[in-house]
């Protein structure tokens, strides 16, 4: 193969990430950050309802700064065969019939409801449990591969909330864009719904979309739900496609811009999670657990291995998803390092508010790593503070967007770090519940390969998953797992290799550590492990479903 350089994106929380790869072996040449200048501000968002909303403006800004870099890095920029991405999701936006983001146009420019609705956006949870109602009740439950609920973080959820918030909105949609799908339409000027090359793996996993009922559920389902939805349904992409087909080819704008060719090919865009998993190499029996913001849990499955079924109370399960011919499954936490970063924020409180601006962020940034060294000396108890996880309601097993955490077991001596061991141990235990729930429905996993910053920072962290588990944690040595992914895919659009698999058996990095559960302290999380799921059943008031 003559040298071929791709370039891999991927859209985050907080910022977006660029890799520059060598198509042949995935050797990493340059990469580049640049976080979104709008969001870093706080602008329109509204923790209090939980609501969390992108500025388009962001997204274009900041990936023009981190392609640009990367170009620049390369040896030989003529050499760049193709750029592709993927991006948080369900993260939809209102467009006009050009595709172009109402946040782009006269008179919403400021307007958190013509903007992206973030992932972790649940405004639309009273709207979920619409759906999720009617799902139940329709002779066929359109849920059923999202294990049966649905979520507030999917798709139909956040666009029935935002075209319900305002007349004048409803009137102005002529259609709706996911994330994954606006970046390559940007790159490539595509602009009406038929252009739109729509990512399979978001529209199966977040929008109800399946070929065993003939794409989007029918026009009577919407009727029943709200014909507001109508508009936009009629006006959504025909087709959808997988994440190694090319969506088009650069546009004049953009090469000029970037100095590439026209002939660089754009890949259809990828949910992050998914890209993730490729990029450490998800394969049948390894499971990929995608550690940042919140945690994305993703393996494969023959669907004959399952007996033809789908799983309850999973979060995506689609044929292809991931890897064409395999069900794909994502499974996870709402919150995972945003729950850390709660805890940051609580105890910054006294910082922010009594203390000179000087010098006070340098002192934030010393207090998760002064609590991950106090809570390592801390002796395991079985009666000490015990947590629950769902900071952002629960992701799976079963959906539950109005789930929320809580602490129990607290005494007057309980210290910050004991609160922040809790804390990491109820991630780790609700880890242990989707495994277990995915094993007893002959979901076979072997091994268990952590990616993201958590993953490859925290000792802490992961020695305890492992401890919990009871399982063996392989740590890729990828450090943009996403982005890397993005480039696995990339290098396939750009026929360097014939599929997905053989160009991670080339490309994907190795695995840089290996965590072994210590068998001295399983007692001792195992009796704490009934505690956390007995406090899950309070929490949720109802019986325990898993």
């Amino acid at each position: 193969m003559d040298q071929k350089f791709v370039i891999g994106m991927d859209f985050g929380t907080d910022s977006v990430r660029a890799v520059l790869v060598d198509a042949k072996d995935g050797r990493e040449y340059a990469n580049a950050v640049c976080n979104y200048p709008r969001w870093m501000k706080g602008l329109y968002c509204d923790t209090s309802q939980d609501r969390y909303r992108q500025h388009a403006r962001d997204y274009v800004e900041a990936m023009t700064e981190v392609l640009r870099q990367v170009v620049a890095a390369c040896p030989d920029p003529r050499a760049i065969a193709a750029i592709s991405m993927d991006t948080t999701a369900s993260t939809p936006c209102l467009t006009d019939d050009k595709m172009v983001p109402l946040c782009l146009k006269p008179g919403y420019e400021d307007n958190p409801d013509a903007m992206f609705v973030l992932w972790k956006d649940h405004t639309g949870t009273r709207e979920s449990a619409e759906i999720e109602a009617l799902c139940a009740a329709s002779p066929v439950n359109y849920a059923c591969h999202t294990g049966g609920s649905y979520s507030p973080e999917n798709f139909w959820s956040k666009v029935l909330h935002l075209l319900r918030s305002s007349e004048k909105l409803r009137a102005d949609a002529f259609s709706v864009i996911e994330l994954c799908d606006f970046i390559p339409s940007v790159l490539t000027g595509a602009s009406a719904p038929e252009q739109i090359r729509m990512s399979h793996c978001v529209a199966g996993a977040k929008w109800m979309w399946a070929e065993e009922w003939g794409g989007f559920p029918p026009e009577e389902f919407f009727q029943k739900l709200d014909p507001i939805l109508l508009p936009v349904l009629r006006n959504l992409p025909p087709t959808n496609h997988y994440c190694s087909e090319a969506f088009g080819r650069l546009n004049a704008e953009w090469a000029a811009k970037l100095g590439l060719s026209t002939d660089v090919l754009v890949g259809v865009g990828n949910v992050d999670s998914h890209s993730g998993a490729v990029g450490a190499g998800v394969a049948e029996g390894r499971m990929v657990m995608n550690l940042g913001t919140s945690a994305c849990y993703m393996g494969v499955v023959p669907r004959e291995k399952i007996g033809g079924k789908d799983i309850p109370g999973v979060f995506g399960q689609v044929d292809g998803m991931i890897l064409q011919g395999l069900d794909g499954i994502e499974a996870g936490l709402s919150s995972f390092g945003d729950a850390f970063a709660w805890l940051r924020r609580l105890l910054s409180w006294p910082l922010d508010t009594l203390l000179p601006a000087d010098g006070v962020e340098a002192l934030k940034d010393q207090i998760l790593p002064a609590l991950t060294r106090e809570a390592e000396k801390l002796p395991q108890r079985e009666d000490a503070p015990l947590a629950t996880d769902h900071f952002n309601g629960r992701r799976s097993p079963f959906s539950n967007g109005s789930l929320t955490a809580s602490l129990q077991g607290l005494k007057l001596f309980s210290s910050a770090p004991e609160l922040y061991y809790a804390i990491v141990e109820s991630t780790c235990f609700a880890t242990r519940t989707i495994l277990d729930h995915l094993a007893s429905y002959g979901v076979r996993i072997d091994d268990l390969v952590a990616c993201g910053g958590v993953a490859q920072k925290s000792p802490f962290v992961m020695q305890m998953m492992a401890d919990v588990c009871g399982r063996d944690i392989l740590v890729s040595a990828t450090k943009n797992g996403g982005a890397h992914g993005s480039a696995i895919h990339a290098a396939v659009v750009a026929g360097c290799w014939p599929d997905v698999p053989s160009a991670q058996k080339a490309m994907c990095p190795p695995v840089m550590k290996t965590y072994r559960p210590d068998g001295s302290k399983a007692a001792i999380f195992e009796t704490r492990y009934r505690r956390y799921r007995a406090a899950v059943q309070f929490n949720e008031g109802k019986e325990e479903k898993y």
